[in-house]
C-alpha cells in the first residue's frame, strides 16, 4: 500500500454559493488545476474528491460541492448531496467574495456546520477589478494591499454573525498564489472533527518486543495477492511498536503457536474464522478480531457490545440492515450478502426482512429496523462510523458490527472482548 487509506485522511469539504470561488480556491490551495474553472455558474455539479498531500496538514481528501444556491432542475437533489458531505467531514472552508453580501443562504449552510460540530475556516474571496495586465502591479503595492484588507475587515465587522459562526477567518485574491501559505497556514492549525489523531489500532494492547499472531485465512473471497487493509493496518502497528509479526492461515495456528518458545500476547483473526481460531487457541491466550478491533479504534465499542441483546429477540419478520462500508465486488461467499444471512439462519433466526446498503449509503430513518449489522467499516472515516452508530442510538435502534455478531453467535463473546473490557465497563 503505497498511500494513506482515504479513510485514515483528514475530509476537508468546501462550500458557498456558485462563483463564490471555491474551485479557484482549491486549485490555489493545491498549488495544482484539480478543480474546473469557469465563469459560468454552477460549473460544479456534484461533489468532487480527490485525495492528495498538503502541508501543514498531511493527507487529506478535499470535497469541491456544488454552489449552495444551484436553482436547477436537479438542484435540490445536489443540495441533498452536499448535506451528506457536512456529516463526513473533519474540516470545512466555506467561501464568500467581498463584492457580494452575505446571503440567507450562506448563513444558513454556516449554520448547518456549526452544528454539525465542524471546524470551519471561512475564506473570503478579495475580488479586485482589476485587469489582469495590472494584476502584478497591485499585488506589489502596500497601499492597494492595505486597502483590501481594510476592505475584508470592514466585511467581516459589517457581518457579526460571521465571526461567531466561523473557527478562523482569512481572505485572499484566489486567482494569486501570494497569501497561499497564510491561508494553508489557518487551515492547518484547525483541530479536526472525530479524526483517529494519536489513537491506534493496538493502542494499550502491544508492547516493544511483544508477538502477535495474525490468522488471515485465504479463501475466494480475499482479494488476489495482497491482504486486506485492517490485516496491513495491524501489521504496520505491530512493527511501529517494535513487536514481531507472525501471519498464517487457520490450520497453520497450532503449529505456529507451539514453534514459539514463550506463547504469544495475542491471536486476532478474521471474524470469519472465529469458532475454528477459537477451538485451536489455548484460553490462555487472549483473542480478538480484526473487525472488533476497528469497531473500537472507529467508533463506540460499547454501543456495538450493547446491541447484541437484540439478536436474541430477532423473529420471523423481523427487519435487519445489514451495512457495508465499501463498493467491492460481491463474491459467492461475501460475508456481508451471503455469510452472515446463512449463520443467522443457522442458529435458528429464519424468516428475517434483510435489506442491504453499502458504500456511503446508509438511511436517515433506521428507527424501522429492528437490528443493524455493520461491518468493520475500514474503509470508512472514523467521523462517519460515529455518525452511523449515533443515528442508530438515537433512534432506539439497536447495532453491532461483523466481529461482535459473529462472536456472540458462536458464544465467544465474552472471550473476544475479553482485552477490553476495562473499557467496555467505563
Amino acid at each position: 500500500m503505497e498511500q494513506t487509506p482515504k479513510a485514515n485522511r483528514v475530509h476537508i469539504g468546501f462550500f458557498g454559493r456558485c462563483n463564490a470561488g471555491k474551485s479557484t480556491l482549491i486549485n490555489m490551495l493545491t498549488d495544482q488545476p484539480v478543480s474546473l474553472v469557469s465563469e459560468v455558474a454552477g460549473t460544479t455539479t456534484d461533489p468532487v474528491s480527490k485525495s492528495m498531500e498538503i502541508l501543514p496538514l498531511g493527507p487529506v481528501v478535499i470535497t469541491d460541492t456544488a454552489g449552495i444556491d444551484d436553482t436547477t432542475e436537479l438542484g435540490t437533489l445536489r443540495m441533498e448531496k452536499t448535506e451528506e458531505v457536512v456529516k463526513k467531514i473533519n474540516l470545512a472552508v466555506y467561501v464568500l467574495r467581498t463584492d457580494e453580501e452575505p446571503t440567507t443562504d450562506d448563513m444558513h449552510w454556516l449554520g448547518l456546520l456549526k452544528q454539525n460540530n465542524v471546524p470551519i475556516a471561512l475564506f473570503i474571496n478579495e475580488i479586485n477589478e482589476i485587469n489582469a495586465e495590472n494584476k502584478e502591479k497591485v499585488e506589489l503595492n502596500t497601499d492597494s494591499k492595505d486597502n483590501v484588507e481594510s476592505n475584508t475587515s470592514t466585511y467581516v465587522e459589517t457581518h457579526k454573525g460571521l465571526s461567531e459562526l466561523a473557527t478562523v477567518i482569512g481572505s485572499a485574491d484566489f486567482t494569486s498564489k501570494v497569501k497561499r501559505l497564510e491561508l494553508l497556514d489557518l487551515l492547518g492549525g484547525l483541530t479536526p472533527l472525530d479524526v483517529e489523531g494519536d489513537q491506534t489500532l493496538l493502542q494499550g494492547l502491544v508492547e516493544e518486543g511483544d508477538t502477535i499472531i495474525l490468522v488471515c485465512p485465504i479463501d475466494s473471497a480475499a482479494p488476489k495477492g495482497r491482504l486486506i487493509l485492517p490485516q496491513v493496518q495491524t501489521i504496520r502497528e505491530i512493527l511501529d511498536y517494535k513487536g514481531l509479526a507472525l501471519v498464517c492461515q487457520t490450520e497453520e495456528l497450532p503449529a505456529m503457536i507451539n514453534s514459539l518458545k514463550n506463547p504469544p500476547k495475542m491471536v486476532i483473526c478474521d471474524s470469519q474464522a472465529f469458532d475454528r481460531v477459537d477451538e485451536l487457541t489455548p484460553d490462555t491466550i487472549p483473542l480478538t478480531s480484526f473487525s472488533i478491533l476497528m469497531a473500537r479504534f472507529k467508533g463506540k465499542l460499547q454501543d456495538l457490545v450493547a446491541g447484541v441483546e437484540a439478536i436474541k429477540n430477532l423473529k420471523p419478520g423481523s427487519k435487519v440492515l445489514i451495512s457495508e462500508g465499501c463498493t467491492h465486488r460481491r463474491q459467492c461467499d461475501d460475508i456481508g450478502t451471503v455469510k452472515i444471512p446463512n449463520l443467522l439462519k443457522k442458529q435458528g433466526h429464519t424468516d428475517l426482512q434483510l435489506e442491504f446498503t453499502s458504500g456511503g449509503a446508509f438511511p436517515k430513518d433506521v428507527s424501522q429496523y429492528d437490528l443493524i449489522i455493520h461491518c468493520g467499516a475500514c474503509m470508512l472515516t472514523r467521523r462517519e462510523v460515529l455518525r452511523r452508530i449515533e443515528c442508530a442510538v438515537v433512534q432506539g435502534t439497536p447495532i453491532v458490527n461483523y466481529g461482535v455478531l459473529i462472536a456472540a453467535l458462536h458464544g465467544i463473546l465474552e472471550r473476544a472482548i475479553s482485552p477490553f473490557i476495562d473499557e467496555i465497563k467505563g
